[in-house]
């Protein structure tokens, strides 16, 4: 006789293990500040790359000015100014990866605690049945 609630929860076990898997293995490979730090990483490296290439964008625009002028005060502000901008926005892009993966690795905590809490009412299903087996064993040869 099939079990309605065990099919159930064997197929959404099954389901998860198909396409949420790898969205919760962070959780399983990493620590929570092993996981950020890696992603805080790899936001500095692009943010450094995105902020070089808007750099140097802005430079050809003015480049004209600055050759012109040939002022080393104002070839000095530029830079300062540049450092500045970097920096403010290198801290808020790191900020918001912060937050961001956090929340990603609690979801995924999350979804792992439910995942094995499924896992284990499954086998307390099985062995809930193996016992009743065992039982109904046992009663036919003490009859």
């Amino acid at each position: 006789m099939l079990n309605d609630d065990k099919i159930r929860l064997m197929n959404e076990i099954a389901l998860f293990e198909k396409k949420e898997r790898k969205r919760e293995r962070p959780a399983e490979v990493f620590f929570r500040r092993d996981y950020v730090a890696k992603h805080m990483l790899q936001s500095f490296f692009a943010w450094t790359l995105s902020y070089g290439l808007l750099l140097g964008v802005v430079m050809l625009y003015i480049l004209e000015r600055i050759l012109n002028t040939v002022d080393v005060m104002e070839v000095v502000k530029y830079a300062r100014t540049g450092i500045l901008i970097y920096l403010a926005g290198l801290a808020v892009f790191e900020i918001i990866t912060v937050i961001v993966y956090r929340r990603r690795y609690a979801a995924a905590v999350e979804k792992r605690e439910i995942h094995y809490t499924k896992l284990n009412r499954l086998k307390k299903r099985y062995e809930i049945r193996d016992r009743i087996r065992d039982l109904g064993k046992e009663g036919g040869r003490n009859a």
